[in-house]
């Protein structure tokens, strides 16, 4: 019988029966336990199976394993997610499906919490050579977020990056050029409440409309000329880019895009820091060493050309980078592209893509 037949006939959850007949159904055993719904779900599913006329030995035999395997939790482990986190890190796959699956509840309870989330957030990373300077790297960098949308109305949403054109004054980087990334929304763009506060500018989201067609997207630009180097200097050995979200995100991608042969033959390194109890971290501070975190995505190599650089949530991505180029004067098949997409970041933690130089 199907799943939804058998669910029917016993009035029961479809869903719960289709993850019991799955995953029995595996050879490794571990695999099993992970994925097999709970105790008081298979209590259920039994109890009803016998109301139903299943052979009654069948069924307390059956209730037998269940109640070892609720005492196996209860024991050993404490609780159903202490047991599945331990089981799954001898494997890959499993270790994967419960690591996505625990930052998707982190990513729920947190929206929750601070009424916000969003569908991507993106860091673009253009670095070019220096017209004035051999070791210079010019850096050209497009971040922020499509599909911003506030959840409950009476919390404010605050965002620390990006200073509007009527704040800029003298303690900003002379040679900053500030960009213009709205011609490539592709939402509404985000309203803000602007205001300095202790020497700092605080962008507060404020939408008048709250509802799921409420979306909205925020994304700022800068060049800064002879903004990284190629060399190491002053014991700084890593160039990249650090990425934090500001608001629980569904996607974050980070691109480095790199021209000609600037850290060629260098293989790029992830480092992913929980941030909650010190700040930002400095991924070169052998302090904050204790705050990374092991983490099981990899940076993937796009390689040259800039033609697989599609993100389905920001159509316009392509004429972005074709932006960047023309404000670099340089041609897209001058670029290669390291990439790092993580399906729900966690909130709070600080991803760098970083390339180790000489």
């Amino acid at each position: 019988m199907r799943p939804t037949d058998i669910a029917r006939l016993l009035g029961v959850s479809r869903v719960m029966v289709g993850r019991v007949l799955s995953n029995i159904a595996k050879d490794e055993f571990t695999e099993t336990l992970i994925g097999i719904p709970g105790p008081e779900t298979l209590r259920l599913i039994l109890n009803a199976a016998g109301e139903a006329g299943v052979d009654e030995g069948a069924v307390e035999t059956a209730l037998e394993a269940v109640d070892s395997f609720d005492e196996l939790i209860r024991e050993r482990y404490g609780t159903r997610g202490a047991m599945s986190a331990a089981l799954s890190t001898g494997h890959t796959d499993e270790r994967e499906r419960f690591d996505q699956s625990s930052r998707y509840q982190a990513f729920k309870g947190m929206s929750s919490i601070l009424g916000v989330e969003s569908k991507v957030w993106l860091t673009s990373m253009m670095m070019t050579p220096s017209a004035d300077s051999e070791s210079g790297i010019d850096v050209t960098t497009i971040h922020g977020t499509t599909g911003l949308r506030q959840l409950r109305p009476n919390i404010p949403v605050h965002f620390v990056y990006g200073k509007p054109p009527e704040y800029l004054t003298g303690r900003q980087m002379p040679v900053r050029i500030e960009l213009d990334p709205e011609q490539f929304f592709s939402n509404t763009p985000a309203p803000l409440a602007v205001r300095e506060e202790n020497g700092q500018i605080i962008n507060t989201f404020a939408p008048e409309v709250i509802g799921k067609d409420a979306v909205y997207d925020m994304f700022a630009g800068v060049h800064v000329p002879n903004g990284s180097g190629r060399y190491a200097k002053e014991g700084r050995s890593y160039r990249g880019t650090i990425v934090t979200p500001d608001v629980p995100v569904i996607t974050l991608v980070s691109d480095v895009i790199l021209h000609g042969d600037i850290f060629e033959g260098i293989e790029p390194e992830l480092f992913v820091h929980n941030t909650v109890a010190k700040g930002g971290a400095d991924i070169e501070d052998p302090k904050r060493a204790v705050d990374r975190i092991q983490a099981s995505e990899e940076i993937v190599d796009l390689g040259y050309g800039l033609k697989h650089m599609d993100i389905p949530e920001i159509p316009k991505y392509a004429q972005m980078i074709d932006y960047m180029c023309q404000r670099t004067d340089t041609q897209p098949s001058d670029f290669r592209v390291h990439r790092l997409q993580i399906q729900y970041p966690v909130y709070g933690f600080q991803y760098a893509i970083a390339f180790k130089v000489l």
